[in-house]
């Protein structure tokens, strides 16, 4: 995944974390490009929830991710 943030990039990075079941927020102004703001992005903030199991989850989605 390279290039700036975008909402088909958010579509994707959502589809495989919803896959595994990680329970996450975007946030910051990777939310804002989710909401159509103009602007871009060379990041991605996330929240994930502190847990074991979505710990497990989030590193079977990265890894997915190619992370």
């Amino acid at each position: 995944m390279a290039g700036p943030f975008s909402y088909r990039l958010a579509q994707e990075i959502g589809s495989v974390f919803n896959r595994h079941g990680v329970k996450y927020l975007f946030i910051g102004k990777s939310g804002a490009v989710i909401l159509g703001f103009p602007d871009t992005t060379q990041d991605v903030d996330l929240f994930v929830e502190k847990s074991q199991e979505n710990g497990r989850a989030l590193i079977g989605a990265l890894s997915e991710l190619g992370f």
